[in-house]
């Protein structure tokens, strides 16, 4: 099987990627039991809620219908409904949310098993995050919430639509046209994937 990696310095975006997702061998259709990054129930921080809500206006509904609000590592953020057993947008070929859906965690982490195929620069890009624009904007939408607030989806709901037409002229001034673009490929055997422990 030939593995790809990619790294893609999108000034807004930022992600890394690689096709053996699609193939993990701790995937819920070859163990049983969702076990690997999948198992994880995704956050989406206030940026990515505005994101979404301005591209992707379904999944921020979904987001919107099916999590709970808390205060994570990232300020403010929606997480899946907990007791899942893997991702709600996991599918058997991967995530099978647009790239630019996913939550700089999810945009940014390849595991070790995968990264053990492409140079180190791929394993981990979570550096890329915290001198993104969105990182910035994130911070800024945290700032701008009252002190004291309802952790409702009402609440933050309204203010989603009410900073998204600033974020929105935010994001209109980024050049996000030709980002650079990290390429790595390697022919490997299927069988040695997810051989570490």
């Amino acid at each position: 099987m030939l593995a790809e990696f990619s790294i893609i310095e999108d000034p807004l975006r930022p992600s890394v990627t690689t096709n053996l997702c699609a193939v993990c061998f701790r995937h819920e259709r070859y163990e049983g039991k969702g076990i690997g990054c999948c198992s994880y129930e995704p956050e989406f921080c206030l940026f990515d809620l505005v994101y979404l809500y301005l591209n992707h206006p379904g999944i921020y509904n979904d987001i919107k219908q099916h999590s709970r609000i808390i205060e994570g590592y990232n300020g403010i953020m929606a997480e899946m409904s907990s007791s899942l057993k893997q991702c709600p947008f996991a599918g058997c070929t991967g995530c099978i949310l647009p790239k630019d859906a996913l939550t700089p965690l999810c945009r940014l982490f390849i595991c070790r098993e995968a990264a053990l195929f492409a140079p180190m620069e791929y394993e981990e890009r979570l550096g890329f995050y915290f001198t993104s624009t969105e990182y910035w904007l994130n911070l800024l939408l945290n700032e701008c919430l009252p002190d004291e607030f309802e952790l409702t989806w009402s609440f933050l709901h309204s203010f989603v639509v009410e900073s998204s037409p600033e974020i929105s002229k935010e994001m209109e001034s980024i050049d996000r046209t030709n980002p650079h673009i990290e390429f790595f490929s390697k022919e490997i055997n299927l069988a040695d994937f997810g051989t570490i422990v």
